[in-house]
């Protein structure tokens, strides 16, 4: 079997599909089956991927996915053996990586609220990797910056600005949306799947000692 062959223009690379490596995304998983995805493999089918998917250099030949998780299934739906991609240079722990993913993702119309909340809880992390922040220590730097931003570090100031221009959410609604993580997995998974509206999910996470809320209006 002939070896293939990384192909080059002035604007991106064309390289070989099995060389592309997805390390764990915003997006947790793609719907093959939803109409967004199958319009998106018979435009590729039609037109090819018109914007390259981004990567970053990884070990030996492979390129480490940063956006374009959706094109590239397309792609493998298609068994395409190339596809366009734009290499650059991005700092993981400088919160970069996570950044692309998230800005890229939260355009995504089929991006479920579990989706969107792992991701910005993420950047967060991300961004302040000394802090060592759980979901609640998240939270309640979100608190401290809504009720008294003066009060707060110079660094998670920037963090939690630059989080809300990234996503497109107020403070309030950043911090709504990590709450969604403190819910049981079947609760996350019931929102996830559409199956439990989000609004009940806000509801459901500050009431975490009301076990029964679910079965009464009241506890």
């Amino acid at each position: 079997m002939a070896t293939k062959k990384t192909s080059v223009n002035p604007e991106f690379l064309y390289i070989p599909i099995e060389s592309v490596v997805v390390l764990e995304q915003v997006r947790s998983n793609i719907n093959i089956e939803s109409d967004s995805f199958k319009s998106l493999v018979q435009s590729i089918k039609d037109k090819g991927i018109l914007e390259p998917l981004l990567v970053t250099r990884g070990d030996g030949d492979s390129y480490t996915l940063i956006c374009g998780e959706r094109r590239l299934e397309a792609a493998r739906q298609l068994e395409l053996e190339l596809v366009p991609v734009r290499v650059i240079e991005a700092g993981k722990e400088s919160g970069e990586t996570i950044a692309l993913q998230l800005t890229e993702n939260l355009q995504r119309e089929d991006l479920n609220p579990m989706d969107q909340a792992k991701g910005i809880l993420a950047y967060i992390q991300a961004k302040l990797p000394d802090k060592n922040y759980d979901v609640d220590g998240v939270m309640s730097e979100l608190v401290n910056y809504n009720r008294s931003p003066e009060y707060v570090s110079e660094e998670v100031s920037f963090t939690v600005k630059e989080t809300s221009e990234i996503s497109g959410k107020s403070y309030p609604t950043l911090f709504r949306m990590i709450s969604l993580l403190k819910n049981s997995p079947e609760i996350q998974a019931e929102i996830r799947s559409g199956n439990l509206p989000v609004s009940q999910g806000y509801l459901f996470a500050a009431n975490l000692d009301c076990p029964d809320l679910r079965n009464s209006v009241e506890c």
